[in-house]
């Protein structure tokens, strides 16, 4: 199958496996896991802009586009005073930190969501749903929750960005939030246990705050994959050498043809020899002295002469 394919394509398809498999392997390593091209980051006035950046932005704005009616409506369903105080503030204050993620955006150009997430969207009807003492309990576990989603975001973003823009709204955001998170745990209606556990969420550095040990893995991927097609190819080449070697000896093998010595005439051969003539004497089966043989012989040859 082998000798029908040509060398050259042989080789091109090698080559085009290995930029490949080198190249999938660099973008996962330049990338990582879950991101994508349209992912890609912008140069602003004030800096990059990436794709963590814009999904600050966004998160900041879907926690205003639900915060602020639930806390509106607090404020005329609630059965505490205090929680009834803390829908106002939170309705009051979202609506201030709206305006400057809005702001924000138009700035660096980020197109802003114009409704809640569908996860927020479920939270609005369940706490519209509740009466009583329990409606004050599940507006606030559901908002306390929501703070702490957005609060680990924000920080992440302020450590690393690189935009001046992002970094001043992250400050912002950050102590609306962190206030946020007092006032609703002031009022003692949080559950701590039902909040999730914080885990700690790793993302691949950029590639420009890599150094030279971030290449060890690429390059021993890098190495094996040439190597493993080095000895892929020496194998294959082994073997159509054995197969040449093997039709070589074949040919060699049928052309060595044994063939029987030439019969010599009764005339020609030697006189005292045991061939033809002895065994034409004798019939098949039958012992026969060599020594005897020739004084028989000897004897006939003296009868003759005489």
């Amino acid at each position: 199958m082998l000798r029908r394919i040509p060398r050259a394509v042989r080789w091109s398809v090698l080559a085009a496996i290995i930029v490949a498999v080198a190249a999938s392997v660099f973008q996962s390593w330049t990338f990582g896991p879950g991101s994508g091209f349209s992912d890609r980051r912008v140069q602003t006035e004030t800096g990059v802009l990436g794709p963590a950046d814009r999904e600050l932005l966004v998160k900041v704005r879907q926690a205003g586009l639900w915060e602020i009616p639930t806390g509106q409506q607090m404020q005329q369903q609630a059965t505490s005073e205090d929680v009834r105080e803390l829908g106002g503030i939170l309705a009051a204050e979202h609506t201030e930190l709206d305006g400057i993620v809005r702001a924000t955006a138009g700035q660096l150009g980020v197109v802003l969501p114009s409704l809640p997430s569908d996860q927020q969207q479920g939270w609005m009807a369940e706490i519209a749903a509740q009466t009583g003492s329990q409606y004050d309990r599940v507006a606030v576990n559901r908002l306390r929750q929501a703070h702490g989603t957005v609060l680990p975001v924000i920080a992440q973003v302020r450590t690393g960005t690189r935009n001046q823009a992002i970094r001043d709204f992250a400050d912002i955001a950050q102590v609306f939030v962190a206030r946020h998170i007092e006032h609703l745990e002031s009022t003692g209606l949080v559950d701590y246990e039902a909040l999730p556990e914080p885990q700690l969420e790793t993302t691949p550095a950029p590639l420009a705050n890599r150094d030279v040990s971030d290449l060890v893995v690429p390059g021993i991927v890098f190495l094996g994959l040439v190597g493993t097609v080095i000895g892929l190819l020496r194998t294959l080449r082994g073997r159509q050498g054995e197969r040449r070697s093997d039709r070589r000896d074949g040919r060699r093998t049928s052309s060595e043809v044994v063939l029987p010595a030439p019969r010599l005439a009764p005339e020609q051969g030697p006189r005292h020899s045991i061939g033809r003539n002895a065994t034409s004497q004798y019939p098949l089966g039958r012992s026969v002295d060599p020594l005897r043989s020739l004084d028989q012989d000897e004897a006939m040859s003296g009868r003759r002469r005489s």
